[in-house]
Formats: C-alpha cells, structure tokens, sequence
C-alpha cells in the first residue's frame, strides 16, 4: 500500500483499473455466497486466492470447486478470534509474502427481527462479533503487514444497504451492525491515506 498506488475511487470507478493478475487476496467468508463470488471473480482474473471461512466442511468443498479456476486454497479461520485471524496473516504473508487485497467479507444476520429491546444480547454480540469486530480484528492483523510490505494493496469491506446506508427498523441487530462496519471503513479509509497510503 504505498504512496502513490491506486486511490480507492480509481477502484471502484471500474473493475478493470487494478490489474490483479499475480496478487495475492485474501477473503473472509469466502467459501460461500457473496464471498465464493468474489472468490469466482478473481481466480478468472488472475489472482490467487486464501479463502478464509469457519465452516470447515463448506471451506474444503469450495476449494475442491474452484480449484480448476485458479490458484486457491483454503484456511479454517473464525474472524471474530483474535488469535484465528493473526495465524491467518502470518500463514498469508509466510506462504505468499504479500496480501494485495483484503476482502472483509464475513458476516452473520442476527437471531431474526423484532423490536431492538426484544432482540437477546447473545444476538447482539453474534452479529457484532463477526460484522464489526471481525472487521476490525482482520485490519489489525493485516494492514500494518501491507503497509509494511510496500506492495500495492486494498482493503475491501462488504457492508450493506440494509443498516450501511440506510437504518432497517425490523433488523436492528444486522443493521447496526452494517452501519458500524461502513464507519469503520471510512476511518480506516481516512487513516490510510492520511499515512500516506491508500
């Protein structure tokens, strides 16, 4: 992530302005859903890929899957462990020597709708253990490395318009969740450029 690689409206401006064939990415939650698709997206471009999931089972099916595409492997990781997602980086870094694109894509709803005072504590600290810690976890683990590594980086975090741009009354739990994950985003964002990276 040094001074001068791609500003983050470059990015999202147009898929094809990072060229990441060769790089190394990482994904949370990639074994399934949105993530397996980011997985899909970047082995057709080139990339190689650590898929980073908590389901064991899910995890190795998908690796199997997507291997013919590409450059992929998979590490059993719970986002929301401290000590989980600091073996992920070290393994990354170790195996590939560089982490060029972080997809903070895991996530969890909560335990169903309802009124905010009617949702368990248990829901609350679920959802904001893997959508907000999880997040924030991942970039303690991880940017300082990129930083340091002087290698072309992004991180990339999968929020929602349900609670990251709007407030959702009928899922308080996920939202707020959502919406704290994008501010956390934009700070990281903010501090990164600020640093001299972006």
């Amino acid at each position: 992530m040094p001074n001068g690689s791609q500003p983050a409206n470059e990015v999202r401006a147009g898929q094809d302005r990072l060229p990441i064939e060769g790089m190394t990415a990482v994904v949370t939650g990639g074994a399934s859903g949105i993530g397996k698709g980011i997985v899909k997206a970047l082995l057709r471009r080139g990339a190689r890929v650590v898929i980073a999931d908590i389901e064991e089972p899910v995890l190795e099916r998908a690796v199997g899957e997507l291997s013919p595409l590409g450059r992929v492997e998979g590490v059993p990781t719970d986002v929301s462990d401290e000590e989980s997602v600091a073996a992920l980086a070290e393994y990354v870094f170790e195996a590939h020597g560089a982490c060029n694109l972080l997809f903070c894509n895991a996530g969890v709803t909560s335990g169903g709708g309802g009124k905010p005072w009617q949702q368990e504590p248990n829901d609350w600290r679920w959802c904001f253990g893997v959508n907000v810690f999880g997040v924030a976890i991942c970039a303690w683990a991880f940017v300082p490395r990129m930083i340091a590594s002087g290698e072309p980086g992004q991180v990339i975090v999968t929020s929602s318009g349900d609670g990251g741009f709007a407030p959702v009354p009928t899922a308080s739990v996920y939202a707020s969740s959502k919406a704290a994950a994008s501010c956390f985003t934009e700070a990281l964002n903010h501090n990164l450029i600020s640093e001299g990276t972006n």
